[in-house]
């Protein structure tokens, strides 16, 4: 039997034997690149008229997601086109959150915006990727929880604001959702850092959050910061989100609306559509990242593994396919908050990041504790020879020997492809 998973821009094949295969774990598949923008309209063509009104005439900042994001990014913004034409001014922003703003990918995209507002006749002011160091910041307020919002100054200075967002599992925040797009998003980077100290807390974990439909999985610190964030934002002005889920060869579902009610309705769309239960824990699994721009980096790469991790049995082994093929991580000193910790005692680190969190650290702690729950983890990338800590994460230079081993062993198999846009459950 063959199965087939992504890898960085192609994908890798696994020939084993049936009975070795114990499940296979894909997303449901949207459709095709070409149908995007026939299903965008279709889903918020009449939903459009609603925001008429405050966009007419008036200045209009969209957010969009940045290079990182798998995501039909032209085809979204095409969407809004009904609105933004009769707008006064429309800027658009890249919510990079402590991400990067001057990648490759990001310049790339940025450029394709501009073209595509030329050819929609849309009056663009600027096009631009938010720095969550060097952008001019505002004070929007505080959370119930304390946390000082900064957010770029293009938001306190528009009159509505349009947020394109995907919908998917996210492993801390509970949803990737358009609320996020305002906090982290366009935040200022000690904004973000005290937000993010909130992922240690046990309930800061996937599909948990405060519009979930189920009282039982309403908290989750993370998100409730976000939340309270973004209604700093609509207490003032009008904010709506197209928000879909897909990836960037196609759009499966998407829909339009008031934010809040518009996240909602993707959060139920997640639980119906990426969040798979399983009766049993696997020993060995594969997980596919869903191959670029899902494992760019690691530090993108990582979800995949938190997202997947309940379906393993304690002193599994992992083979993990993530290309890496730009790095560890977009700075070097993300890759020394979030990395190089793993190196070193990465308990003691875990005991220092309790007292006192530092940006990144979330993701080493949650590094380690997966290493030691389990007795491996084979990594299949392109990053070079010794650059995984000692112990229980090894480079895999040998994918297909990995597996066969393991059938060897007589062990069933899970296989997951696209990891970085679904939930395991069990």
């Amino acid at each position: 039997m063959n199965v087939q998973l992504k890898y960085g821009s192609g994908s890798m094949t696994f020939q084993l034997p049936a009975s070795s295969v114990g499940e296979v774990v894909l997303p449901r598949r949207p459709r095709s690149a070409a149908d995007a923008a026939t299903v965008l309209a279709q889903s918020t063509g009449h939903r459009l008229e609603a925001a008429r009104p405050d966009c007419s005439g008036r200045g209009v900042l969209v957010l969009l997601a940045d290079g990182t994001r798998d995501q039909p990014h032209a085809a979204a913004y095409a969407a809004l086109a009904p609105l933004l034409r009769g707008a006064g001014t429309v800027r658009v922003l890249l919510a990079t959150g402590t991400h990067k703003a001057d990648t490759p990918d990001n310049l790339r995209l940025l450029s394709d915006i501009r073209q595509v507002s030329a050819e929609l006749g849309v009056p663009i002011a600027s096009v631009e990727a938010h720095d969550c160091r060097a952008a001019n910041f505002y004070e929007a307020g505080a959370t119930e929880a304390g946390v000082r919002v900064r957010l770029n100054d293009r938001v306190a200075a528009a009159d509505t604001i349009l947020i394109v967002s995907d919908t998917m599992p996210h492993y801390f925040a509970g949803y990737s959702n358009a609320i996020k797009f305002l906090l982290p998003g366009v935040a200022a980077f000690d904004c973000i850092e005290q937000d993010h100290a909130a992922t240690l807390d046990p309930d800061a974990s996937a599909c948990r959050h405060p519009l979930h439909m189920d009282p039982e999985r309403r908290r989750n610190p993370v998100a409730q910061n976000q939340l309270d964030a973004a209604r700093l934002v609509t207490g003032t002005k009008p904010v709506y989100a197209l928000v879909m889920a897909g990836n960037d060869r196609g759009v499966g579902w998407a829909t339009f609306g008031r934010l809040e009610e518009a996240v909602t309705e993707g959060i139920r769309h997640v639980d119906d559509h990426l969040v798979t239960t399983l009766d049993r824990r696997f020993r060995c699994a594969v997980i596919s990242c869903g191959g670029y721009p899902n494992d760019e980096t690691m530090y993108i790469a990582q979800r995949s593994l938190e997202l997947t991790k309940e379906a393993i049995a304690d002193g599994g082994e992992i083979l993990w396919l993530a290309e890496c093929r730009n790095g560890i991580a977009s700075s070097q000193a993300v890759v020394e908050n979030f990395f190089t910790p793993l190196k070193g005692d990465a308990a003691a680190y875990t005991r220092q990041v309790q007292e006192k969190y530092v940006m990144y650290a979330h993701k080493t702690v949650r590094f380690a504790q997966l290493m030691d729950r389990l007795s491996a983890i084979f990594v299949a990338s392109n990053l070079p020879p010794g650059t995984f800590p000692a112990g229980r994460m090894a480079e895999c230079r040998d994918p297909q020997e990995v597996v066969a081993g393991w059938a060897r062993r007589g062990e069933e198999i899970l296989f997951v492809d696209e990891a970085n846009k679904l939930a395991i459950r069990v």
